[in-house]
C-alpha cells in the first residue's frame, strides 16, 4: 500500500473583491495570476503564485455555494500566513512604500528576520528569512 504523502498546501482566502485582490497580489507582492473563474471579467475565484507559494482567492457567496457547510459571514485573518523565504531585504524594499506593514523588519528570538504585511482583505502575511 502506498504511504500517504502531502504535496502542497494552497490556502483559499475569502475576499470581498477577487479582482482587486489579484491586482494587489500581482502589483504589490509580485505574484502571478495562474487561473481564474471565469477567465475574464469579474472573478469568483482566482489562483496566484510566486516562486513556490500558491494562494487562492474566492468571494464569500461563491465559496458558500461550493461548500454549504461553511457557516461564516466575514473574511479576514484568524491566524497568520508564515512564508519562509530568501532575499527578505530586497522584498521589503520593493513593497514597503505600497504595503500595509504592521510589524516592521525585526530579528526574532527564534532566529528569523521578518516583517508582517496586512493585505487589503485583512489577512496577515509574515515574510521570514533565517538569520545566518
Amino acid at each position: 500500500m502506498l504511504k500517504p504523502t502531502l504535496e502542497s498546501l494552497s490556502p483559499n482566502l475569502i475576499v470581498d473583491d477577487v479582482n482587486k485582490t489579484v491586482d494587489y497580489y500581482t502589483s504589490i507582492l509580485g505574484f502571478t495570476l495562474i487561473a481564474s473563474v471565469p477567465e475574464t471579467g469579474m472573478y469568483n475565484w482566482a489562483m496566484s503564485m510566486r516562486d513556490g507559494v500558491t494562494l487562492m482567492f474566492q468571494s464569500l457567496p461563491s465559496i458558500q455555494e461550493d461548500l454549504p457547510a461553511l457557516k461564516i459571514n466575514s473574511k479576514g485573518s484568524m491566524g497568520t500566513f508564515f512564508i519562509k523565504m530568501q532575499g527578505i531585504d530586497s522584498l521589503y524594499q520593493s513593497i514597503k512604500d505600497n504595503a500595509d506593514i504592521v510589524v516592521d523588519m525585526r530579528t526574532t528570538f527564534y532566529g528569523m528576520k521578518e516583517f508582517v504585511v496586512r493585505d487589503l482583505n485583512g489577512y496577515f502575511l509574515a515574510f521570514a528569512e533565517e538569520v545566518k
